[in-house]
């Protein structure tokens, strides 16, 4: 007792000695602090003016004075203080008028002192100036004007004289200069060297200004030159004239360009040399690149490493890279993309497929052995969204709808990646939105969180029915995980499971007993009424209770909104204090017109006979495969063993959940984790004013005015002169707004239209729209004016479905003479009302120039009310890649299309199938194609219409492309092929960038089968362009 009373007061008293030792260490710390701040805020140069001889804390001075100035008036100075004669003046006003002239930069220093005199005080400030530049001259400067001379250096008269600056300002000209392509220039600084100098003189010899005429190649004999020099960082001059510089740095990127090029395709021994041949004025240059290719390398064997949730037969099946192919990078990454898409469906976001060739010590010989780390399946937890920018107006429910992904699923990265290209795609922000995927540790989840007392540290501590019901929870959070199938961690149901009990006695969880517990218990409500009422700036499944949300099953998956109206208002930037916006977040750029050369084997872990090679990184780099849409392949996740996922580390917060439970042998695949998906945006400009036109042999000359707005909101009207101010009004809910008019010659289309692509936050997409059309045809003019309701809905991201209710007011006029009976009953306003319905699957690689893939369109339509006739519509293109360069560029498309209508006989004229023109029937002209009455095309009931084309690329970058194509089919008044047309020809497809994504037309067509009565056109085209 006495022993213990002792430690007693001697923990008192060391306590007591802590205290003070704090607080006398913490004041003189913060002393010391508040010193080095005010030494800091006050330089020597101004703190020394504080305690000014014979100053007083309030007085005045007869007169103030300038001594040192050699260069600049006193008056000039004395502007800068503002102390007057004989006026009371201050310290502080002393001291701010010793930084203002030192703010003026005019001086080195400046001394502040005061002199007694019979009639009284006289102040005087001491400086030491500066030197001033007294003229700036440029002396052969030919090509580039004196303005922009002096904004390259930043000299000027009057400006400080600093002569290592000018020095600096040689070798800033001399840049520029190159930047332009006058590659030979030199600048000599004649005057401005010396610290005496007061006048600064560059003379130029400019130079002939050096452009790259050709790029020639020796020792190809697998790539030609067109498809080396797609790779190459330095451009020729276009016509010998126009751009085109000569740039020497870029010339070891573009030796290391051809050597990736070559490493895709197996060439690993590759050499590649540059030498650049100046013409004899030096005007011009030639970059010839030799080359050895060396041995191309053949696979011997492929092995798999480190897979155990996903067999290595189940990995083999359908790979384009086997054994005793040549070594090629472009079918390698398919096979990666193909075994992570694996995994992906099973939720291991974070596994990753590594190709390492190890090298033998045959020449051109390679092993490829896949490293695979399958990490752990993943569920969405949150889905979090933040804007930045002054006034964001965009409803966070904007990027929820475009998601593929809600919480409680599995984190599939295609299905992730999906979402991102939707963000990216929609138009609606900036290119570089931060699309973070963080994981959270299983001891941040609400599994472990809710599950401390559970912890079986003891047998009497276990409760079997509340850790089953907990981790019930835990996997009714995770919405995939209802079959038996989705636990491969858990035993199967046995005969005698019943009775099977841990080491410890307790009962085991099982399959089953998960299931009922699933089915059988509720979500708990986990947000307050008063949360409820603040808007949630995370989509989140911690947001899910049955007070506070609506549930909407759409596509298989329930999709969660808040019901609080505060939900769907636009939110702010996150605060300061967000750690996973700074931590996590990374830019996607989802501009990739043309992605940089990279090797894709550039992360290969290679093996060779005796040396080990480095690898620079372990990402395996796709970023020039020419599917874009094609997944990263990540490195190995941070916190998974080495090798194997089930790799046992010591205990740690991986699997802080499961440590001391009796049933640990059970869980040897990991439990789930979590993964929050932080989503970061800038609101991008999308609104839009088109001016545009466009020709083509159809239709003739058509231009185009066009409003554009993709971020809509119909039920957003101003409430206050601040919503127009900042742009909020009528903005900010994801919708599209489109009014357009184009005026032509032969057509004229004027369209108002609203789409909403996520109507009431479902899937389905609803759009309101009203038109008027005018069209001279040969045989009559025709007027339509109505409107369009249409219902639409994304069921896979193959398939979708419409429905359509139209309502027009047709007019036909001035009929050609004789009329025929068909079209003089329709002479007039005849009211059309119909309903189409169609579904569409599309598994089309891209949308313009396919080259895999197919597209099919199955509709029909009913009219009703003044006319009463069915319709029934297919539609059917098939693309084949037949062959393409080992890099997946320059591919030979096979196009097999097929066109099939067929209409009752009661269809008014109007509605009836004309074929013809450079959209449906090569070889004639636009409604060539059609049985006519009197020499007038009166349309057909039935049509068939095929195409079979076959594109090949001209030039390596793919963007002239050469066409052979037959078109065949009819149209005609019944079921039958009685009037058989046909037609062959060749064409042109040319990419222009500048002018959009479509490419320009030029067919030539000659009919081999036709009518006497068909209107016939050897050449069909279309150009468009748009601003």
């Amino acid at each position: 007792m006495r022993l213990q009373l002792q430690d007693c007061q001697n923990n008192q008293t060391a306590e007591k000695l802590r205290r003070f030792l704090c607080r006398s260490l913490g004041g003189l710390f913060l002393t010391m602090c508040v010193c080095a701040v005010i030494e800091i805020r006050l330089p020597h140069s101004q703190a020394q003016d504080l305690s000014v001889p014979g100053a007083d804390a309030s007085q005045t001075v007869i007169d103030i004075r300038i001594r040192g100035n050699e260069t600049i008036p006193e008056s000039v100075i004395l502007q800068k203080i503002q102390i007057q004669p004989r006026r009371v003046f201050t310290e502080r006003m002393l001291l701010e008028d010793h930084r203002s002239l030192m703010g003026t930069r005019w001086f080195f220093s400046v001394s502040v002192d005061f002199e007694d005199t019979p009639e009284g005080k006289v102040l005087f400030f001491t400086v030491h100036e500066r030197p001033i530049v007294q003229s700036v001259t440029f002396i052969g400067n030919d090509h580039v004007k004196t303005k922009m001379l002096e904004a390259w250096t930043g000299l000027k008269s009057g400006s400080p004289f600093d002569h290592v600056a000018n020095a600096d300002a040689v070798s800033r000209i001399e840049q520029e200069y190159k930047e332009k392509g006058y590659y030979f220039v030199k600048v000599v600084l004649e005057k401005g060297a010396n610290p005496s100098d007061r006048q600064v003189v560059f003379r130029i010899n400019e130079g002939p200004k050096v452009r790259v005429q050709h790029r020639t190649f020796e020792g190809n004999r697998f790539w030609g030159a067109g498809d080396l020099r797609k790779n190459l960082a330095s451009k020729e001059a276009l016509l010998g004239f126009f751009g085109g510089f000569y740039h020497p740095e870029t010339l070891p990127q573009d030796v290391e360009a051809l050597k990736q090029f070559y490493h895709n395709v197996g060439f690993f021994d590759v050499e590649v040399d540059v030498q650049p041949r100046f013409s004899p004025d030096k005007s011009d240059v030639n970059l010839h690149f030799t080359i050895k290719e060396g041995t191309r390398y053949r696979i011997r064997s492929i092995r798999y490493q480190g897979n155990q949730v996903i067999p290595t037969q189940q990995l083999q099946q359908d790979t384009q890279l086997r054994e005793g192919q040549d070594f090629n990078s472009v079918p390698m990454a398919k096979d990666v993309r193909k075994m992570l898409k694996q995994y992906g469906e099973l939720g291991h976001y974070f596994a990753s497929v590594v190709p390492s060739p190890h090298f033998t010590e045959t020449t051109g010989i390679v092993d490829i052995v896949y490293e695979i780390d399958e990490d752990r399946p993943r569920y969405i937890r949150n889905i979090d969204v933040a804007y930045d920018g002054d006034y964001p107006h965009t409803k966070q429910t904007v990027v929820w709808d475009r998601m593929q992904v809600f919480p409680g699923d599995l984190a599939n990265p295609d299905l992730i990646r999906r979402s991102r290209s939707r963000l990216g795609g929609s138009g609606l922000f900036e290119p570089n939105i931060m699309f973070d995927v963080v994981p959270v540790e299983p001891e941040n989840s609400s599994f472990a969180s809710r599950s401390r007392t559970y912890r079986a540290q003891s047998p009497d501590e276990y409760d079997t029915e509340a850790w089953t019901n907990e981790f019930a929870e835990f996997t009714r959070q995770a919405a995939r995980l209802s079959t038996i199938g989705s636990y491969p961690w858990l035993p199967e149901e046995s005969a005698d499971s019943s009775k099977g009990t841990s080491p410890e006695g307790n009962q085991q969880p099982t399959k089953s007993k998960l299931n009922n517990a699933i089915d059988s218990k509720p979500i708990p409500p986990s947000i307050s009424p008063t949360a409820a009422n603040e808007a949630p700036r995370q989509w989140s499944y911690a947001t899910v209770s049955s007070s506070a949300i609506d549930q909407r099953t759409m596509g298989g998956h329930s999709r969660l909104f808040a019901s609080n109206p505060a939900a769907s208002k636009e939110i702010t930037k996150p605060s300061a204090d967000s750690s996973a916006w700074d931590s996590h977040g990374t830019a996607i750029n989802q501009s990739a017109s043309k992605p940089p050369v990279e090797s894709l084997v550039t992360g290969f872990r290679s093996v060779h006979p005796g040396d080990v090679f480095q690898a620079e990184s372990s990402e395996f780099l796709t970023s020039n495969l020419p599917n874009t849409n094609s997944p990263i392949i990540r490195a190995q996740s941070p916190d998974a063993g080495y090798g194997s996922p089930y790799y046992d580390p010591a205990p740690g917060p991986r699997d802080s959940v499961l440590e001391g439970s009796p049933y640990r042998n059970q869980f040897q695949a990991m439990p789930p984790g979590w993964v929050d998906i932080n989503v970061r945006a800038t609101e991008g400009r999308t609104g839009r004013l088109m001016f545009g036109a466009g020709v083509n042999s159809d239709a003739g000359l058509v231009g185009s005015f066009v409003w554009d707005e993709s971020n809509f909101d119909l039920f957003r009207p101003p409430q206050t002169f601040a919503d127009i101010i900042e742009g909020r009004a009528w903005r900010g809910g994801g919708q599209r707004f489109r009014l357009e008019a184009a005026p032509g010659n032969q057509v004229s289309r004027y369209t108002l239209s609203w789409t909403d692509p996520y109507f009431m936050y479902s899937d389905y997409s609803l759009t309101l729209s009203g038109f008027y059309f005018n069209r001279f045809y040969p045989d009559w003019q025709e007027d339509r004016l109505g409107g369009r309701i249409g219902l639409g809905r994304q069921l896979t991201p193959e398939w979708s479905v419409n429905a359509a209710l139209r309502l027009e007011d047709v007019e036909l006029k001035h009929p050609a003479s004789p009329t025929p009976a068909v079209v003089a009953k329709e002479i007039g306003h005849n009211f059309l009302s119909t309903i189409r319905t169609s579904v569409t699957h599309d598994t089309r690689d891209m949308s313009i120039m396919p080259g895999e893939g197919h597209y099919g369109d199955l509709a029909w339509e009913q009219a009703f009310n003044d006319y009463n006739y069915s319709r029934v519509e297919g539609e059917f293109r098939q693309y084949y890649t037949l062959h393409s360069r080992p890099d997946g560029s320059g591919r030979h498309v096979l196009t097999l299309a097929g066109l099939l209508g067929w209409s009752d006989r009661d269809t008014p004229v109007f509605e009836r199938y004309f074929a013809g023109g450079f959209q449906s029937f090569r070889g004639f002209s636009y409604r060539g194609v059609t049985p006519r009455s009197n020499g007038v095309a009166t349309g057909g009931t039935f049509q068939m219409l095929g195409t079979v084309e076959y594109r090949i690329p001209v030039t390596a970058d793919d963007m002239i492309n050469f066409v052979a194509f037959t078109d065949f089919g009819s149209v005609e008044e019944e079921v039958t092929l009685n009037n058989f047309r046909a037609s062959a020809g060749l064409g042109l497809r040319v990419v222009v960038p500048a002018m959009g994504p479509v490419p320009l037309a030029f067919d030539f067509a000659f009919p081999i089968a036709s009518q006497d009565y068909d209107d016939q056109r050897i050449f069909s085209f279309y150009v468009g362009v748009n601003r």
